[in-house]
């Protein structure tokens, strides 16, 4: 008894959405004007919706191929959205479903490209229907699931209603109401506030659900409620649909007389419905065929001029006078109407330019507005961590403590690697943000920073299952010219991904000499695991900022590889990955750097016992409005022997550093309200020309950099840092 509906009713919502109910209030369609060529685009997309609502699918197609050439030269991505969709309806109401395939998966393919997650959305859902019309449930329901989290990211119902309607639909055509049930209750959610056609159809849904779970009570409560909807909507294919299945609940029922009673509904509303739409295809016949006339009428009056014109042509002087007057007169006109149009041109050039302008003004302001974000946030996150570094370090070298070391060394691996986080974050705004960042020129130990990332990987890694081997060429040079920084943090931050992903494993970080010269040499660096490893459609996205490995639950943030690749870029290098999913990966890159033929910058001014000795009994005073920052600094400078005296605020530093002779002064930069670090240097050097004054700060290195350059400070130390950089410094400092 059962006859099988079309599926493009559920699975085509899509197109109702965008263009048979605009109150829906779809962002797409709220875009404002902007220009007087989207306003001539908006015009062609009326012309295509009338042929698409008129079953004049060719014509459809047609014009909404125009739409879309039109839309994709002047980046109107809206229209070129509506134009395709358009378009891949048309060819599927034709049957033509390879062709509407074609055309959504380019919308995809376009939409992925721009990172346009609205786009995404709608293409996605477009190619799902055409696989769910194709009877391809699984591919339909892949198609519509991959995109489910980005619609709860849009937060838009329409869109997250259509998806887990449709998945819902398509588990059912696979007799799978259970796995069904779990996105038709999602969709009910997200249709409280939508149109009534849509409130009729989740009632059909609904209802089929409950008939396929033989909840037949259920599920005629669903379909007498979705009627009520249906008809209020003028939905006729909904109402066809409810009125067979509930034909089908009443027979199981036994109500036969209920259940002929349906069917009755059923065959006279099908049967209005086949007459309406044999009513509509006669008036659009009817409407071309007038069309044609019209052409052949128009075609048929010209030929008749031309007659009358040549005629023309052989009467007396006179005629011919007024023929070229007229024709005068006409190319006059159409001077004067090319005049306006260009003055016209020349005022929308002039409101264009006006709008760039201020569009580059607000987009200043914002990438201004960004980069004073992040260096708030960059002193904010360094300033805490430096009270847990600091504090872990002191216990870590507390004998008193050594019960509790195991504990003690996890919480400092953890803050080593939330610090670790941080400077990823803000490397990729740096690098965001310069135009040109430049390489510093550093003399590196390429064996010590290689060691140094190794064991900073070891220890941050969350899994020490893993084994870490270290395998460097004996040819490569003891000193090297370059960024010493930049080095550790690719190294750090490969050894780092690859103990995310291996378990049980190998890691392994190999440095061999490529080349070698009289001025430079060349080093390969190797970083290899045998992890879970990269699938091949996967390797190019993880580069990108947004993008990350794949479910792994220990991804992290995925910045260290795009951030690798820029400061790899950096250098004139290129990052290469060789990985299959289940063999592990290998990471290669190629650095060259100049020789040294100085001494390493460690060696001068290398600490030892003998060394620090110096630093005992010391006086430095340390000028820190944060008490547990103050305590922290306090404490590893007593570690030395030093006397340490502290101020809050610049005005007790003042006044302290006229009572006093300090061997140096520590000095915060930022200590509200009041005076700052900067204007505190700035009266000491009044009266006190000598003593060194450094900031201890958690500021961005290279705002601290810029400012420290003309202020009346020595130096500067970024928070949080090592024991033994600090111990250094101190060391080139007091004299």
């Amino acid at each position: 008894m059962k006859t099988k509906l079309p599926r493009c009713i559920a699975f085509l919502f899509i197109c109702c959405n965008i263009y048979l109910f605009p109150a829906q209030n779809v962002s797409l369609l709220n875009t404002p004007y902007t220009t007087a060529s989207e306003q001539g685009l908006d015009s062609l997309l009326k012309v295509v919706r009338n042929h698409y609502y008129d079953k004049d699918y060719k014509n459809a197609i047609e014009k909404g191929n125009l739409l879309l050439q039109l839309s994709e030269k002047i980046g109107s991505s809206r229209n070129e959205i509506a134009a395709s969709s358009l378009i891949g309806n048309s060819l599927l109401h034709r049957g033509d479903t390879i062709a509407s395939q074609k055309i959504f998966e380019k919308s995809l393919l376009k939409a992925q490209k721009a990172n346009d997650l609205e786009k995404i959305i709608i293409a996605s859902i477009d190619l799902g229907n055409v696989y769910a019309i194709s009877k391809q449930y699984k591919k339909a329901i892949k198609s519509y699931t991959k995109v489910l989290p980005l619609a709860q990211e849009f937060n838009q119902p329409i869109y997250l209603f259509l998806l887990n309607y449709n998945v819902g639909e398509s588990y059912l055509e696979l007799n799978l109401p259970n796995q069904a049930s779990v996105f038709i209750s999602n969709s009910n959610t997200y249709v409280s506030d939508l149109a009534t056609a849509y409130k009729a159809s989740q009632k059909s849904l609904s209802g089929k659900l409950s008939y396929a779970l033989g909840d037949y009570k259920k599920a005629t409560e669903d379909f007498d409620e979705g009627i009520v909807y249906a008809k209020e909507s003028d939905f006729k294919e909904i109402l066809l649909e409810i009125y067979e299945y509930y034909a089908l609940i009443e027979e199981k029922k036994g109500n036969y007389q209920k259940a002929n009673e349906l069917l009755k509904r059923y065959n006279d509303l099908n049967e209005e419905k086949y007459k309406l739409d044999k009513i509509a295809a006669a008036e659009n016949a009817v409407a071309k065929f007038n069309v044609e006339q019209m052409k052949q009428e128009l075609i048929n009056t010209q030929y008749e001029n031309e007659i009358a014109k040549e005629r023309a042509t052989r009467n007396t002087i006179l005629i011919s006078s007024s023929v070229a007057l007229v024709f005068l007169s006409i190319l006059s006109l159409f001077l004067f109407r090319n005049q306006r149009k260009r003055n016209k041109l020349l005022i929308d050039l002039k409101n264009n330019n006006y709008l760039l302008a201020s569009a580059k003004e607000k987009s200043d302001q914002l990438r201004m507005s960004k980069d004073a974000l992040f260096s708030r946030i960059s002193h904010e996150l360094r300033t805490p961590m430096y009270g847990i570094i600091g504090i872990s370090n002191l216990m870590v070298s507390n004998e008193t403590e050594a019960v509790n070391s195991d504990n003690i060394r996890s919480l400092k691996y953890s803050a080593d690697y939330l610090l670790s986080l941080i400077n990823n974050v803000l490397e990729m705004n740096k690098t965001n943000k310069l135009k040109n960042p430049r390489l510093k020129k550093d003399i590196i130990n390429v064996r010590q920073a290689c060691t140094y990332a190794m064991d900073s990987a070891r220890n941050i890694s969350q899994n020490s299952t893993n084994v870490y081997q270290l395998c460097i060429d004996d040819g490569i040079p003891e000193k090297v010219i370059g960024d010493s920084s930049r080095l550790s943090q690719v190294l750090i931050n490969l050894l780092g991904n690859a103990g995310k992903f291996t378990e049980y494993g190998e890691i392994s970080l190999e440095v061999k000499l490529q080349s070698l010269n009289d001025l430079k040499c060349c080093i390969l660096f190797q970083v290899k695991d045998n992890g879970i490893g990269i699938a091949k459609d996967r390797q190019e996205a993880i580069f990108e900022e947004t993008a990350f490995v794949g479910q792994h639950e220990n991804e992290g943030t995925g910045l260290g590889l795009p951030i690798s690749k820029r400061i790899i870029e950096l250098h004139n290098s290129k990052l290469e990955l060789i990985s299959d999913l289940g063999k592990g990966t290998e990471v290669r890159f190629i650095f060259c750097y100049e020789l040294s033929k100085e001494k390493l910058i460690e060696n001068k001014f290398l600490k030892t016992n003998e060394d620090l000795k110096r630093l005992k009994g010391k006086k430095i005073l340390v000028v820190e409005d944060n008490k547990i920052n103050q305590l922290i600094t306090r404490k590893m400078l007593e570690n030395l022997k030093i006397e340490v005296d502290t101020a809050n605020d610049g005005k007790t530093a003042i006044t302290k550093a006229q009572a006093i002779n300090y061997d140096l002064i520590l000095m915060d930069i930022n200590m509200p309200p009041g005076m700052d670090g900067f204007e505190t240097a700035k009266r000491i050097r009044a009266f006190d020309k000598i003593t060194p004054i450094v900031a201890l700060t958690a500021a961005e290195q290279i705002e601290v950099k810029k400012r420290i350059k003309d202020s009346a400070m020595n130096d500067y130390i970024i928070k949080p840092f090592k024991m033994e950089h600090f111990e250094i410094s101190l060391l080139k400092l007091i004299k």
